[in-house]
């Protein structure tokens, strides 16, 4: 299984081109899933205005969410999950457009 550091990361840097609104099309729906899940776990814990903290401070973000992956075994499971099908989407999406250019 993945650890927390590593799920933690993961999790972040495919939720970041949501939160920048950068990328596009399944990029961003894939951060937004992902970043709906985090958010939703920081404001049942209190926290608010967590995405000003996840774009300015990445590092303190990280390790919050890494605290609560490392406490929270559902939570961990779940967006374990989600990270591994967005990796698979992504991946998927990009060979389809390289299958599209070449076939040009």
């Amino acid at each position: 299984m993945i650890t927390a550091t590593a799920l933690a990361i993961a999790a972040y840097n495919l939720a970041k081109p949501f939160l920048e609104k950068t990328g596009e099309g399944i990029a961003r729906k894939v951060g937004e899933d992902i970043w709906n899940l985090i958010k939703k776990t920081f404001h049942e814990s209190g926290q608010s205005d967590i995405e000003t903290l996840a774009l300015t401070n990445e590092s303190n973000f990280k390790t919050q969410l890494e605290q609560k992956l490392a406490t929270d075994e559902a939570l961990k499971t779940t967006l374990a999950s989600m990270v591994q099908k967005a990796e698979m989407e992504l991946s998927g999406n990009f060979q389809q457009n390289i299958n599209s250019y070449v076939n040009l």
